[in-house]
């Protein structure tokens, strides 16, 4: 089964290597400004920095190249109410996810928040800078990221 047996428009050929080229240029001008910065590869960790995704769907359904920044693993951790060393199992992560709701004030979890919008906010001023469009996509799914085209 691929993406159209599932009402899923993919991109044209064409359209898929220009979001690559657009991968390559974000990936080039955030390192150029002096940020982490790495392509989303499925299941890669990543220890913090800005993270560049291809999402292969049609423009008109959200597909695109998007920019997402990631806080260190210590900050991730801390802001998910879990020890930030050592292993983390799926309990731990049952457990934290159920808190959640009770850690509106954690300095932590609101550090993290901030963290993520400041650094949206100063990737999209590199970006566009840079000559690229770079704006919030306003996705729930994506709070504090950022879509980027030519």
């Amino acid at each position: 089964m691929g993406p159209a047996d599932f009402g899923l428009k993919v991109a044209s050929d064409e359209e898929l290597a220009k979001r690559e080229e657009l991968v390559d240029r974000v990936l080039h001008e955030l390192a150029r400004a002096g940020l982490p910065a790495c392509r989303n590869e499925n299941g890669a960790a990543h220890d913090g920095g800005a993270v560049v995704s291809l999402d292969w769907m049609v423009k008109e359904d959200g597909g695109g190249v998007f920019v997402e920044w990631q806080g260190s693993e210590e900050l991730r951790r801390a802001a998910m109410g879990v020890p930030t060393t050592g292993e983390l199992t799926n309990e731990m992560l049952h457990e934290a996810a159920k808190a959640l709701s009770d850690r509106g004030d954690d300095p932590d979890l609101i550090h993290s928040g901030a963290v993520d919008r400041h650094m949206q906010a100063a990737m999209i001023g590199i970006l566009s800078s840079a000559g690229l469009r770079a704006f919030d996509p306003a996705d729930e799914y994506l709070p504090f990221g950022i879509q980027v085209e030519f």
